[in-house]
């Protein structure tokens, strides 16, 4: 049986990829706006 150690981790690891963590933070740093140029038609 696993430890309640290895279990803890894997219940962590499954919430936050349920949760989403890598593409919310991804859109934070990942910029989204729209360059000058688009917006303007430079």
């Amino acid at each position: 049986m696993a430890s309640k150690t290895k279990r803890t981790e894997l219940i962590r690891k499954h919430k936050k990829a349920g949760s989403g963590t890598k593409r919310k933070a991804a859109l934070r740093n990942k910029g989204t706006t729209k360059s000058a140029k688009v917006l303007f038609k430079d």
